[in-house]
């Protein structure tokens, strides 16, 4: 990858993905929409003008922790972008350029990281910086499920290793890995859920030793989603669920992940608009 024409690379690609979309895939205000995706392309575009290219001589201390702070914003907005391209219809192999991008950025946010860690340690700073993503917070996780279970939907699990260890630094819980653990090699999944609403019941009906039957997550599907999506906006904000600064996703991507990875008929879960069942035929053919 070249770090310097990264975002230069990208933003053509993405500018003419929006200019044929297809059918939306959930029912959206389409002004809207178009409001979000230009403001989310406007703040890559400044970023590509002001601070996007790296510097001619690498930035040191609290420049460099300043610089790679601003990719964050940048790695944030790409995957925001990318979920507005799934509701706006683009097509799997799109998306799976679109996701491979924003993969890249979150590398770069993390490489950039490391290097303003080591810089402050060498300048004498007592410092332990966080990981790119930090999973226990809501905020972060939802990007770091975005990324895995994406990963998975759009057939690029070779992804995963060098996501696991230099985004998420390792700090994973139980459904980080089952998502994983294929890709990754693992035997043993942690027994550990960072945030149990929704995701402890995403386990409850499944048992160790048996065989993954999708079907058992339909209850999952109604209650964490369905259900949670019909209720006014007012009733969503009183009910406990992992919320971050963009509430949290319409699609259902960890199920449809699980079901990708273990394998079984899912036909009850297709009735569920919150299933992404043309990422999961994707991902399968």
């Amino acid at each position: 990858m070249n770090r310097r024409n990264l975002l230069q690379d990208m933003l053509p690609r993405w500018r003419a993905l929006a200019k044929a979309p297809g059918q939306p895939r959930r029912t959206l205000r389409l002004p809207d929409w178009q409001a979000d995706w230009n403001a989310g392309m406007a703040l890559l575009a400044r970023h590509a003008r002001n601070g996007g290219e790296s510097a001619e001589e690498p930035l040191q201390g609290h420049a460099a922790l300043e610089h790679a702070y601003g990719w964050e914003t940048v790695a944030q907005t790409g995957s925001n972008l990318l979920l507005k391209g799934i509701d706006r219809g683009f097509a799997p192999a799109a998306l799976q350029q679109m996701h491979a991008d924003v993969a890249d950025l979150w590398l770069e946010h993390a490489r950039l990281l490391a290097i303003a860690r080591e810089s402050l340690q060498q300048q004498g700073h007592d410092i332990a910086l966080a990981a790119s993503l930090q999973s226990r917070t809501t905020q972060h996780y939802e990007y770091a499920l975005q990324l895995l279970s994406l990963d998975v939907l759009l057939d690029a699990q070779e992804r995963l290793p060098a996501l696991v260890e230099k985004v998420l630094c390792f700090d994973t819980d139980r459904v980080l890995d089952y998502l994983s653990a294929p890709a990754l090699g693992l035997v043993e999944a942690s027994d550990e859920v960072f945030h149990p609403r929704p995701f402890a019941e995403l386990f409850a009906p499944l048992r160790d030793g048996e065989a993954f039957d999708p079907s058992l997550l339909a209850g999952y599907l109604q209650v964490q989603y369905r259900d949670f999506f019909l209720l006014p906006p007012k009733a969503q904000k009183r009910t406990r669920r992992l919320i971050g600064p963009n509430a949290w996703g319409y699609w259902a991507f960890e199920v449809a992940a699980l079901v990708v990875l273990y394998g079984g008929d899912d036909a009850t879960l297709r009735t569920c608009p919150h299933y992404p069942s043309d990422l999961v035929d994707f991902a399968r053919r």
